[in-house]
Parts: structure tokens; C-alpha cells; sequence
């Protein structure tokens, strides 16, 4: 099955966004390093023998897949890939991917704040060109949904699993994280909360 493009996934030039503003950040999650992870949109969706391409009318290269279909995006490839777009062999719609940050001590059931601080400015600097105008220019103006300086505005992450508890802790000091179903919000803009706290997540079994 050849490549198929996805209109909900952003252009090369838009992830290279993301790669920019990793860097400019990078103090939040120093260990860590900018990689993304393939998930399935819906369950039935076949996430063996994936083949993630990046291809412009002029050229094209494979992106290596690791263990659970997590990958790093090639950086610096000239112009033949300013208008490049990241293909599939996987129909529209079904694969997203997202920003995959995990310093040394994390896991799928431990996570460090500051990685998810680092998360949300990638995601962010990817998605925000393709919001109209006006959401952008006022998002911008609270702070950005990594920084919301206005209780609304809150950035939740999603897991492949329902969430059946979630704190964070620093220090001796401890709180609930709100949850709901398989999201989660951590207090990204919270800054009595250090980058070292940690996340402890406790999923339904299966």
C-alpha cells in the first residue's frame, strides 16, 4: 500500500516548528530528547508493519520506526523537502502522532512534569498555524494553553489507556491531577510546581 498523505497531519515545515521550539525549551526536560510515537485512532486500526515516509514532489525518504512505532524526525534535509509532507501506508484518519518526550526516570505509569511542559510547547508551536486568526491571536494573548494565565484554559494529554487515578508530587508535597476517562491535565503553568515533579498514573486493567 503506497504512502497516503493525511489532511489532519501538518506539513514538514510545521514539524520543524516543533523541532525549533524543542530546542529553544530543551531546559525543561534537559535528559530528554524530541521524538514522536504513531497511535491508532481507533482500536481496529493495524499498527504492525508501518511505513512512515516523508515526501515531496521532488524527492522522498523512509523514516526508521522503533519499538512501538516511535520515531525522530529528520532535520536539515534541504529544499527539495521545504514542501514535504509525512505519508502513511494507512488510510486517512486513522493514525496521529504526538510529541514523545521521556527523560530517564519515566514510564507509561511515571512521568516528570517538565517533560509535559515540553510536550505542550512542541505540540503547540506545531498546531498553531493551522488555527484561524483570530484563536491564535487570542490563545497567544493568555499565554498559550502551555502557560494559560485564565483557570479555562487547561492542556490535557491523552492516553492509549483509561485512567483510573492520577497525582503529582514533589518534595513530600503531593496533589490530585484531574482525569477523566483516558485524559489527563497536569498543572502545566503552576510554577510552584518544579519540572522534577513527578506524575503517577494508575490505569484500568485489562
Amino acid at each position: 500500500m503506497k504512502g497516503i498523505r493525511d489532511p489532519d497531519w501538518k506539513p514538514y515545515s510545521a514539524m520543524l516548528k516543533g523541532v525549533k521550539r524543542f530546542e529553544e525549551k530543551h531546559a525543561l526536560a534537559p535528559g530528554a530528547e524530541l521524538r514522536f510515537i504513531l497511535e491508532a485512532r481507533r482500536p481496529d486500526v493495524d499498527m504492525h508493519a508501518i511505513a512512515l515516509r516523508l515526501e515531496s514532489d521532488d524527492a522522498g525518504t523512509a523514516i526508521p520506526l522503533g519499538e512501538r512505532n516511535i520515531f525522530g524526525l529528520p532535520v536539515e534535509l534541504g529544499p527539495l523537502y521545504e514542501k514535504a509532507e509525512l505519508t502513511l501506508n494507512r488510510k486517512a484518519g486513522s493514525v496521529r502522532w504526538i510529541p514523545y518526550i521521556r527523560s530517564a526516570a519515566s514510564s507509561d505509569t511515571i512521568r516528570r512534569l517538565g517533560d509535559l511542559r515540553l510536550t505542550c510547547e512542541v505540540h503547540w508551536a506545531i498546531d498553531k498555524d493551522s488555527l484561524p486568526f483570530a484563536m491564535r491571536t487570542a490563545m497567544g494573548a493568555l499565554g498559550g494553553p502551555c502557560n494559560f494565565v485564565s483557570q479555562k484554559g487547561t492542556y490535557s494529554f491523552v492516553e492509549p489507556r483509561r485512567i483510573t487515578a492520577a497525582t503529582i508530587s514533589f518534595n513530600g508535597k503531593s496533589a490530585p491531577v484531574p482525569f477523566s476517562g483516558a485524559s489527563f491535565t497536569p498543572p502545566l503553568r503552576e510554577q510552584d510546581w518544579s519540572d522534577d515533579s513527578v506524575l503517577e498514573l494508575t490505569f484500568e486493567n485489562h
